[in-house]
């Protein structure tokens, strides 16, 4: 007898099995129409490769997995598909996602299957192929690609068959193994085939004994096949079904944190995905139904019933005379783990193990919680020895870091927590809520990562690309010189040529520069203004510099000395070159300059006359001194748009005056 271990924690609510698992399984008609979800199963989801209107058969292939984690996708019947359309999704968050709508002809028409002949002689990876093209997953809830979880490296020395089934209300398995243990036990064997012969140890709870002897049973008629698989009977605990937990409980290791049992040597597998195998290879049958429990006190029928994958939940409520007046909540999965559904066209899929239509009572209503009194019962009940209230706290902080430093990851979600609750905090709800917001931080931070390495990668390319033009550039001109002096050393009478050039172009220049119209004297006096202008304003600004620099004794200022001096060339040469021209010209800037003055000084007074004018005591008076201003404003006014008419002209008589 093989040894049993026990694990930390647990509970022990109550079963209610025997609602559901007196009667054989009833296989349940093909509703009028499916809706299968695009996403059945963890990693990517499958993309259809049917469109609306197409005819299907039973069995073929309408959606393609895509990436390495995950699962094709068949039609259950045969019929038309009638949409691709949102639907609402089986999920806890009630989303909806994309599904294939097939409309069924009640024909029930297969296509065409391929079961293997000689099964036993198949290789590893042509029975992988067989297990994805069969589209099967984890048939225990999670719903893990098969053909993924069975692809490994390391060498695999015990199998594990998940038959503990513990969550209460849920009966599918058992009754799975009462009436297919054969088939299980052929599953098994493919399954040992495909990881190279390991011993394998069913793992079933004590309160299954019809299924513990139709299993014991099965193995003694293949005794002559020196089976090396034991029926391992473990104590009735939740969550025993829980994939480390029966690790542990069967061989007395723990995986590793953060691991998987295939770090150990150790593969686990659902009895029900032991029989998809088996229908896959033996059978040819892709995984287009399953046993799903129907049970709860609103259920007339409660009972355990064969349906097609893409069934809608009100379809079998409808065939299990499930009384929807009487049911307060309609569950998904079981009452530790399972999900309240509104929607009853949501549809099952390959995860749905069980329906729960609990009347009135039958489940803990939904209460508002109470504060946390630490009482630290869920820590005593927790099966991966967390610290829940710990937990708790981190993820209603939003903590995310410290949630994950206290192995938010290793949480199963079991409910076991939440049962054992004096205050009925809904601890599985806040750590589902951390997980999801811990991925969505590290998806953005992945994404920022990746666009940074794709920018530095992008910056490195363009370097590398003008590096390189800048290489060749170098290589061509070398390589162009070194011509150009073969050329000469071999006639070197020749006239350069790029020296020919360069004296055509200075000749063209010059002769351009001949031709050009002289500049009037007007235009040639503004050049000379304008240049001693600009060099006196620089000259102002490095001298302010200067002065600023010998205040702070910085280090600027000897080159700033050195630009002063130049300046102050550079201006005194200016202004030598412009008093020449004026010479030359006959002009008097200086007695523009009186003019200007004269005519601000006569526009001056006359502001001042008439301010005062108001105040006067003599208005009179005071306006003819106005007209007399004014006049002498004009007089000089005139005089300098004559002297500007006419610079080198004599100055005008009304200056005199």
């Amino acid at each position: 007898m093989h040894k049993i271990w026990n694990f930390h924690g647990g509970v022990h609510p109550n079963e209610n099995k025997t609602q559901s698992n007196q009667l054989p399984i009833v296989v349940m008609p093909a509703p009028k129409q499916l809706v299968l979800p695009l996403s059945q199963h963890i990693g990517k989801a499958a993309k259809a490769i049917v469109e609306r209107g197409d005819y299907v058969l039973k069995g073929q292939l309408i959606a393609s997995a895509q990436g390495f984690v995950s699962a094709n996708i068949h039609a259950p019947s045969s019929g038309y598909v009638s949409a691709l359309v949102e639907r609402t999704l089986p999920h806890q968050s009630a989303l909806s996602g994309p599904c294939i709508v097939i409309d069924t002809d009640g024909k029930d028409q297969w296509v065409e299957l391929n079961p293997a002949t000689n099964p036993e002689s198949l290789s590893k990876q042509e029975l992988l192929n067989l297990v994805h093209a069969a589209g099967i997953t984890g048939m225990g809830g999670a719903s893990f690609p098969s053909a993924v979880k069975l692809q490994l490296k390391s060498d695999i020395h015990t199998l594990i068959i998940n038959a503990a089934e513990c969550e209460p209300y849920i009966t599918a398995d058992d009754r799975l193994m009462r009436e297919y243990a054969d088939q299980i036990v052929a599953g098994i064997q493919l399954l040992q085939q495909l990881l190279g012969q390991p011993q394998c140890l069913i793992g079933i709870e004590d309160n299954k004994p019809e299924a513990i002897a139709a299993l014991r049973l099965s193995l003694s008629h293949k005794m002559d096949q020196h089976t090396n698989i034991e029926v391992c009977v473990i104590p009735t605990k939740y969550p025993s079904g829980g994939e480390k937990q029966l690790v542990e409980i069967l061989t007395g290791h723990q995986v590793p944190h953060g691991g998987i049992p295939a770090n150990i040597g150790i593969v686990c597998q659902n009895v029900g995905t032991a029989k998809a195998i088996f229908d896959a290879i033996i059978k040819g049958q892709p995984l287009i139904k399953r046993i799903t429990t129907v049970t709860g006190k609103a259920a007339a029928n409660a009972g355990n019933y064969e349906v097609l994958i893409g069934t809608q939940v009100e379809d079998l409520l409808a065939f299990a005379k499930v009384d929807l007046t009487r049911t307060s909540r309609l569950v998904m999965g079981g009452p530790m783990m399972g999900f309240t559904i509104q929607d009853t066209q949501t549809p099952l899929v390959k995860g749905t193990n069980c329906i729960l239509a609990a009347a009135d009572l039958e489940l803990a209503p939904v209460a508002d919680h109470h504060a946390c009194i630490r009482c630290g019962q869920c820590e005593v009940a927790c099966p991966a020895d967390l610290l829940p209230q710990q937990l708790f706290w981190f993820a209603k902080a939003e903590e995310f870091e410290k949630a994950q430093d206290h192995n938010l990851s290793d949480c199963i979600e079991c409910g076991a927590c939440a049962w054992v609750c004096p205050s009925q905090i809904p601890l599985v709800q806040y750590y589902r809520y951390a997980k999801g917001r811990v991925k969505s931080i590290n998806s953005e931070a992945r994404l920022a990562e990746l666009a940074r390495q794709r920018f530095e990668t992008r910056e490195q390319r363009l370097v590398d690309e003008k590096s390189a033009k800048e290489e060749k550039r170098k290589i061509r001109a070398v390589a162009a010189a070194a011509a150009q002096a073969a050329k000469r050393a071999a006639n070197p009478t020749e006239e350069d040529p790029i020296a020919a050039a360069l004296a055509r172009v200075n000749k063209q220049k010059q002769e351009q520069q001949t031709a050009a119209a002289p500049k009037s004297p007007e235009e040639a006096y503004k050049e000379l203004k304008t240049a001693a202008a600009i060099t006196r304003t620089k000259l102002k600004k490095t001298s302010t510099a200067l002065a600023n620099a010998k205040a702070k004794d910085h280090e600027l200022e000897a080159s700033l000395q050195q630009t002063v001096d130049q300046l102050t060339v550079k201006a005194e040469a200016a202004l030598a070159e412009l008093k020449a021209y004026e010479a030359k010209l006959g002009l008097d800037p200086e007695k523009e300059k009186t003019l200007l003055v004269a005519v601000a000084k006569t526009n001056a007074a006359i502001r001042k006359l008439e301010k005062t004018l108001a105040t006067s005591e003599d208005p009179q008076a005071l306006q003819k001194d106005i007209t007399e201003a004014k006049a002498a404003h004009q007089i000089a006014t005139k005089s300098l748009a004559d002297h500007q008419a006419n610079p080198t002209a004599k100055p005008a008589s009304a200056q005199e005056s």
